[in-house]
C-alpha cells in the first residue's frame, strides 16, 4: 500500500540501506536502528513530508509517523531490506522513565498486572457485548424464555462463570509455571464441593485440621492470580531438589497438593475479600464523590495511560463486572478517551500545516472508535497544550457521568463504537445515550479549548 511519507528518502536520510540494523514500530513511531548515528541527517528526516517529529533514544531513531506508521513500515522494511520485527509497547520509553523516577517496583507491579490481564480482555469485551445485544433484545420485547435466546445467554454468561480458569493460563505464562498444573490448581479451587457445602449451608472446612472459609471463586480475580504465583515458586523449588527421573511425577504432583490447600486456607480468603473490597472502595467513590470523583478520574486518565497505570484498575473493574454486572468507571475514562479526540479535532481546525491536520483528523477518528494511541503520541502530547485540554474535557465529561451514576455493563475500551457496552439496567437506552451525551461534552470541550487558547505557531515540545 502507497503511504504519504517517501520511503527512499527516509532510508536516505537514515543514511542508506547499509546503514540500517534493524526496524520496529510501535502505534505511532516508526523505530529504526542503525549502525552509525552520526550518518544520520536529521534535519533532512524532519522535513520529509508526513514525518510529525524525531526523537533519539540511545541506539534507536524515533521517527513520529502517527495512524499510518503501520502502512509506512510495511513498505519501509520492503524497501530497506531489514527483516520485520514484532511491533512493540507505545509505552515503553515512558516506562523506562518511571523506573527511573519512582523505582522498579512500581513499573514490575503494573507491566505484571496488564501482562496477566490485557490478553483475556477481548474475550471480556466480545461476552459483554453479548450480554449488552441481550439487554437491548429483552427491552424491545423479545422473549428471552425461547431456547435460541437462552443459549446466547448461556454462551455470554460462560466468561464471567470460568473467568478464573482463563486467569490462571494467562498468570502461569506470566510467572513462568505449567500452564496445566495451574489450571488444574484453578480447577481445585472451583471444585462443586465447595459449591455444594455451600449449598448446604457450610460456611467453613477444614484440612489437617487447619479451618479454612469455604468460598465459590466462580468468577472470582485475585485469588487464582495470586495462588499461580505461589504455586510458581512452589513449583520452581520442587524442580531444584527432586531429581530428574522423578521431576515428571512428582513437581506436578507436590506443587498441586501444596499449593491448592495453602490458597483455599490462605491466600484465597485474604485476596477473595480483597477484590471484594477493592470494588466496593470504587464504587462508594463514585456513589459518594458525585461529580467530584468524575472530574478528578476523567481529568487525570489519560495521564495514567501514559505511566502506564491505568492498568493496574483492570483487575478491579473486572472484579466489579463479574460481581455485580457493572462499573461506575468506564464511562469516566471514556469521556477522558474522547476528550483526546476533541483536542486532535481542534487542531485540525487552527493548525496551517497540511500533514499536521491530516495526521489530527485521522488521529481524532481512531480515538472516537477506542484507539486513543494515535492521538496521544501523535498529537496531544507532541503539542503540550492540547493534551491540558483534553485532560480538561475528560473531567468536564466525567463529571458530568459521575454526577448521573451511569454504568458501564462490559469490558472494552470505551468509546462512540462502543456504545453496546453501557446499555444495560432498568433503564438500558437511557443510560447508554446520557454516556454517549457525556462524550459528547468531553469532546466539544476539549475541541474548543484548543481552538481558543492552542496557538499553531508555538514551538513544539517533542
Amino acid at each position: 500500500m502507497a503511504t504519504k511519507v517517501s520511503i527512499p528518502a527516509l532510508i536516505q536520510a537514515l543514511g542508506g540501506k547499509e546503514n540500517l540494523a534493524q526496524a520496529t514500530h510501535c502505534a505511532t513511531r516508526l523505530r529504526v536502528t542503525t549502525r552509525d548515528k552520526s550518518k544520520i541527517d536529521e534535519a533532512a528526516l524532519k522535513a520529509i513530508p508526513g514525518v510529525l517529529g524525531v526523537v533519539n533514544n540511545g541506539t534507536q531513531t524515533q521517527i513520529i509517523i502517527g495512524a499510518e506508521v503501520n502502512n509506512v513500515y510495511k513498505d519501509f522494511i520492503a524497501q530497506a531490506g531489514v527483516d520485520e520485527e514484532a511491533p512493540i509497547d507505545e509505552n515503553l520509553d515512558l516506562k523506562d522513565e518511571l523506573k527511573n523516577k519512582k523505582g522498579k517496583l512500581l513499573t514490575r507491579f503494573f507491566e505484571t498486572v496488564a501482562a496477566i490481564f490485557n490478553p483475556i480482555v477481548p474475550a471480556l469485551a466480545g461476552c459483554g457485548f453479548l450480554s449488552a445485544l441481550i439487554c437491548i433484545f429483552m427491552a424491545l420485547g423479545f422473549d428471552s424464555s425461547a431456547p435460541t435466546f437462552k443459549t446466547i445467554i448461556a454462551i455470554s454468561m460462560a466468561i464471567f462463570t470460568f473467568l478464573p480458569f482463563l486467569l490462571a493460563a494467562s498468570a502461569a505464562k506470566v510467572f513462568k509455571m505449567n500452564m496445566f498444573v495451574a489450571m488444574t490448581i484453578c480447577a481445585g479451587m472451583m471444585s462443586s464441593t465447595w459449591s455444594g457445602l455451600i449449598a448446604d449451608g457450610m460456611s467453613s472446612y477444614s484440612f489437617l485440621g487447619i479451618p479454612f472459609r469455604v468460598i465459590n471463586y466462580s468468577s472470582s480475580v485475585l485469588p487464582v492470580v495470586f495462588a499461580v504465583l505461589v504455586a510458581s515458586y512452589i513449583e520452581r523449588f520442587l524442580d531444584k531438589i527432586i531429581p530428574g527421573a522423578l521431576k515428571i511425577i512428582l513437581v506436578p504432583a507436590l506443587t498441586i497438593l501444596i499449593a491448592t490447600p495453602v490458597t483455599l486456607i490462605t491466600v484465597g480468603p485474604l485476596t477473595y475479600w480483597l477484590g471484594e473490597e477493592l470494588a466496593i472502595g470504587v464504587n462508594w467513590l463514585f456513589e459518594n464523590g458525585g461529580v467530584f470523583s468524575g472530574i478528578v478520574y476523567g481529568g487525570i486518565y489519560s495521564s495514567m495511560v501514559l505511566l502506564g497505570i491505568h492498568h493496574g484498575m483492570v483487575p478491579v473493574l473486572t472484579q466489579m463486572l463479574t460481581a455485580q454486572g457493572f462499573n461506575y468507571v468506564s464511562p469516566t475514562s471514556g469521556a477522558a478517551n474522547i476528550g483526546q479526540a476533541g483536542a486532535a479535532f481542534g487542531v485540525w481546525i487552527k493548525s496551517h500545516d497540511k500533514n499536521q491536520k491530516a495526521n489530527a483528523l485521522s488521529a481524532c477518528i481512531a480515538a472516537c472508535t477506542g484507539i486513543t494511541e494515535p492521538v496521544v503520541y501523535g498529537v496531544t502530547v507532541p503539542l503540550g497544550k492540547p493534551f491540558l485540554f483534553a485532560g480538561i474535557g475528560g473531567a468536564v465529561g466525567g463529571g458530568f457521568a459521575a454526577a448521573l451514576h451511569l454504568k458501564s455493563f462490559a469490558m472494552g475500551g470505551p468509546s462512540f463504537l462502543s456504545f453496546g457496552m453501557f446499555t444495560g439496567g432498568e433503564n438500558p437506552f437511557l443510560n447508554c445515550a446520557l454516556v454517549m451525551a457525556g462524550f459528547v461534552i468531553a469532546f466539544i470541550v476539549a475541541a474548543v479549548l484548543t481552538v481558543l487558547f492552542w496557538n499553531p505557531d508555538e514551538k513544539k515540545k517533542a
